[in-house]
């Protein structure tokens, strides 16, 4: 039976409001990130997942849609510690605080702020979470069924997923170690480097990191 005006306008004012709290309220987490019933997108969800339980160094290239040149960034963790600097950004977090600095200025917060990296189109939890939740709500908005494949990037196995969206398609890659390797979309590219399981503790100091 055809919907009635009155019930067309309910639903209008109520897609409203649900649009409207998704503008103005927090990012979403990966808990509130949509089922996934996509298995090529649900693979490497699965790989990005292991990526908070991993010790290792990452080193990756950002390259912004808008941007000429690449800004590095370097992804450490260590038994719950992690330290994620992307060009002069510095998060450190350790289990009990957290800190965002800037290297060139020497200037902290201590919180968690990614507006100082808001030009990048990423979070600083791009490498993990930051990127599977997006996984997640792409597979969910998908027009078709994702394409699965696997791939050797800094020079270890990966799976990937090609997700098609309107407006083209969309590439995320995570290593079987866990962690982002690859990300294609129509804002920002962003590549993995290198990647070991080896941490050097040091680099955990509170002091300002000296550099990528």
């Amino acid at each position: 039976m055809p919907a009635t005006p009155r019930r067309l306008g309910a639903c209008v004012i109520a897609i409203s409001a649900l649009l409207a709290g998704c503008a103005t309220g927090p990012r979403p987490s990966f808990a509130e990130a949509p089922v996934v019933d996509d298995a090529a997108a649900a693979v490497v969800i699965e790989r990005l997942d292991r990526a908070g339980s991993v010790n290792f160094t990452a080193t990756y290239e950002i390259t912004p849609t808008s941007a000429t040149r690449a800004t590095p960034a370097i992804v450490r963790q260590l038994d719950g510690r992690g330290r994620v600097t992307i060009g002069d950004v510095d998060y450190l977090t350790d289990g009990t605080s957290t800190e965002t600095c800037r290297r060139s200025a020497g200037d902290c917060v201590e919180y968690i702020d990614d507006t100082r990296i808001s030009d990048l189109n990423i979070t600083n939890r791009f490498w993990s979470d930051g990127f599977s939740t997006r996984l997640a709500i792409d597979a969910a908005r998908r027009v078709g069924f994702s394409e699965g494949r696997t791939e050797t990037i800094a020079d270890r196995p990966a799976v990937c997923a090609t997700v098609p969206v309107l407006g083209g398609d969309k590439l995320y890659c995570a290593l079987d170690d866990g962690v982002l390797a690859r990300y294609i979309g129509p804002d920002v590219t962003v590549q993995l480097v290198s990647f070991s399981n080896d941490v050097d503790p040091a680099s955990f100091a509170t002091e300002v990191d000296p550099g990528i």
